[in-house]
């Protein structure tokens, strides 16, 4: 039986299509038993982060013409293989029946300059986790440390591809990563909703005062030789963030 979040594609005239093409294509000949064919498996097995990546769910490279038996036993080998060990993989969990257990493990960390986002990210972050911050992505392509405030202008279009390039890797969940703390300085709620949903991650909103963060740029050593701009930067972000607050499809509480 299809999962919710798969229900939708595998009742698409596309995926029917598709399917009975392969099928059509193997003599609906089972791959396992040789016995009748009747269902198309998915080799890499569908998740809510790649239903809507045809390189997975449409990829004939993925496919596997099966019979009814051969189906269930599939199955079983994912049961066999999760059942009594914590297996997680990209925030995949599985549970005593195979089904996913969908559970967050990418954190899109938003909030003002001096609001604490790096911070949050230093106490919460583990070994094997992903931290995408365009901020150290140009310190990195410059040479230098992360925590160097320096003029990135001459790297920042090259950052930018390149934190694109992560922001599929997250939202397809490829690598070994185990949770992933993506860091960004966008003002926009509904922006913010946006790259959240794009990347199926929880958003962590850290709506620290503006007095507050103020004083926090005032005191960081690191922010010495620009603190006129991140002082400007932090007024800035409050008044474009409140002010899209007053989107009649936004409301404080939903960015909670």
């Amino acid at each position: 039986m299809a999962r919710d979040f798969a229900r939708a594609f595998y009742d698409s005239p596309q995926w029917r299509k598709t399917s009975k093409a392969y099928l059509s294509s193997k003599n609906y000949i089972c791959e396992d038993c040789a016995g009748a064919a009747c269902i198309v498996h998915h080799i890499r097995h569908l998740t809510p982060w790649n239903i809507s990546d045809p390189d997975i769910t449409l990829n004939w490279d993925n496919f596997k013409a099966v019979c009814e038996k051969c189906h269930a036993e599939e199955h079983a080998k994912d049961i066999k293989a999760f059942t009594g060990q914590p297996a997680k993989l990209n925030g995949i969990s599985f549970d005593e029946n195979g089904d996913i257990i969908e559970s967050p493990n990418v954190f899109l960390v938003c909030g003002s300059p001096g609001s604490g986002k790096t911070t949050y990210v230093l106490r919460h972050k583990a070994q094997n986790d992903l931290v995408v911050d365009l901020d150290y992505i140009c310190a990195a392509l410059m040479g230098e440390s992360g925590g160097v405030r320096l003029d990135f202008r001459p790297v920042l279009q090259t950052a930018l591809e390149v934190r694109g390039l992560l922001y599929q890797c997250i939202q397809q969940r490829r690598g070994k990563w185990e949770r992933a703390f993506v860091v960004t300085a966008t003002a926009d709620a509904l922006e913010l909703r946006r790259i959240a949903q794009e990347l199926g991650a929880e958003l962590v909103l850290l709506d620290t005062p503006l007095k507050e963060c103020l004083e926090r740029i005032r005191n960081d050593p690191q922010r010495n030789r620009s603190r006129r701009k991140f002082e400007r930067l932090a007024i800035e972000w409050h008044e474009k963030y409140n002010q899209s607050l007053k989107n009649p499809i936004i409301s404080p509480h939903q960015m909670k």
